[in-house]
């Protein structure tokens, strides 16, 4: 139902390269599988030629949120501006935001606020 995710098959395919990876018999493993369900999604990975690892990582991770995001009606919200007066109220306020359209296992274990000073 989530038209950013892939219906499943993305972290499916990722799901089955992991079992052939872990509990496999064989000593080499070819994703082709795999590959095929990343460049049907992104075609710009399709193909054999070199591509930028944190790239395909991203589109991985995005992919895999979208799939198993467990929000399935994303309310709107609007975007306050934050004047930087208040900043921790301001950044529990945004975490909460984001977590009410995003709730999967991705955004567990890999997703957070990081604040950045410059001096």
């Amino acid at each position: 139902d989530n038209f950013l995710g892939t219906g499943g098959k993305l972290v499916t395919a990722y799901a089955e390269l992991m079992k052939q990876i872990w509990l496999g018999s064989n000593s080499v493993v070819e994703p082709a599988d795999f590959k095929k369900q990343i460049g049907i999604f992104a075609p710009q990975f399709s193909g054999y030629h070199q591509q930028d690892a944190q790239e395909v990582l991203a589109f991985l991770l995005d992919g895999i949120h979208e799939d198993l995001n467990r929000v399935k009606e994303r309310p709107y919200i609007e975007d306050k501006d934050c004047d930087g007066t208040n900043d921790e109220d301001d950044a529990v306020e945004n975490w909460k935001n984001y977590l009410r359209r995003n709730k999967s296992l991705i955004v567990d274990m890999f997703q957070g606020q990081l604040r950045n000073t410059c001096k």
